[in-house]
This record gives C-alpha cells, sequence and structure tokens, in this order.
C-alpha cells in the first residue's frame, strides 16, 4: 500500500496535467475532422444538382437539371455516416472527461493517508502539497475540457444535426407529395 501512495505521490499531478493535455490535444484534433465533415455536408446540402448555360439566342441564362450530378441521398448518407464516427470519438472523450475529479480525490486521499503515517512535519506538508495540488488539477482540466467542450465540438454537432434534420425533414415531404400524386 505504501509503493501505491509514494507513486500518487509523486507522480499523480503529473499523470493528471499529462493526461489532460493529451485529452485536450486529442478533442481538438477529433473537433477539426468534425468541422471538416460538417462543412462538407452543408456544402452537400447546399448544392444544387443544376447546370447553368447562356443562350446564345436570347443571352440569357438558363438552368437545367444535371442528371450526373454527384450529390445524391446516399451521397449524404455516407458523409452523415463518416461524421457519426467522429461523434463517437467525442463521446468517448466526453466519457473520459469526469475521470479528472476523480483523479484528484484520488490523490487526496494518497496525500492524507500519507499525512496519517508521516513522523515529522516535513512529510506531513510533502504529503498535504499531494492531496491539494491533485485536486486542484483535477478540477483545472475538467473544467476546462468541458468548457471546451460546450463551446466547440458540441455546437458544431449539433448544427450539423439540425441540418440533416432538416433535410431528412425535406426528403420525407417529397416522398409524401409523390404518394399522394400517385395514388390520384
Amino acid at each position: 500500500m505504501n509503493v501505491i501512495l509514494e507513486f500518487i505521490s509523486k507522480y499523480g499531478t503529473a499523470i493528471i496535467i499529462l493526461a489532460g493535455i493529451t485529452l485536450f490535444v486529442l478533442m481538438m484534433m477529433n473537433a477539426a475532422k468534425l468541422m471538416e465533415k460538417k462543412n462538407r455536408i452543408k456544402e452537400f446540402l447546399e448544392r444544387r444538382n443544376r447546370l447553368y448555360r447562356k443562350n446564345s439566342e436570347t443571352r440569357d441564362i438558363e438552368e437545367t437539371e444535371d442528371t450526373g450530378a454527384a450529390v445524391t441521398v446516399d451521397t449524404i448518407r455516407k458523409s452523415e455516416m463518416e461524421f457519426n464516427a467522429c461523434c463517437s470519438l467525442h463521446n468517448v472523450y466526453i466519457q473520459l472527461i469526469p475521470v479528472f475529479p476523480l483523479l484528484g480525490i484520488l490523490g487526496t486521499v494518497a496525500g492524507l493517508m500519507m499525512e496519517v503515517q508521516a513522523g515529522d512535519i516535513a512529510k506531513m506538508m510533502a504529503s498535504m502539497d499531494t492531496a491539494m495540488a491533485t485536486t486542484l488539477w483535477g478540477l483545472i482540466f475538467s473544467i476546462l475540457l468541458k468548457i471546451f467542450d460546450a463551446v466547440y465540438p458540441s455546437k458544431v454537432i449539433n448544427d450539423a444535426e439540425v441540418m440533416l434534420d432538416d433535410y431528412y425533414k425535406k426528403i420525407d415531404l417529397a416522398d409524401m407529395f409523390d404518394s399522394a400524386r400517385n395514388a390520384k
């Protein structure tokens, strides 16, 4: 038990800081991928499958349907699946955020246990430093990571979900009108 307490006392704060920085970097990289996938979906949804040409006689611009267009419902669904894969990874990272306060509490308990075993005032102060430092860093990283998540990746995910919901509602409405027209 003393070996574990000494390990936490020596490396607890460093482990929390290293894990926090690592998780932040991973969340940033995934957030960039999420933004890229969202922008791709947005581009697909905004792109109209139209060709424009200038009529040589009237000089007017004419709009015609582009039958060879690459944007189809399947294209959008494929992009959505790629986006959802990034969202799954994001969810894993979000589930790791509550580990930081727990690591801080673990350091606090280890520091207090070492304080009880300490024979002199110097050892008591060192163990109290472990207790407070691990708690402080655990709370700092959990708060910062949660704020980052709320401001950036979660907003990107919500924006993409709203765009896709709107698109699928339009598809369903078009299918409903086609069914009603064919039933007549």
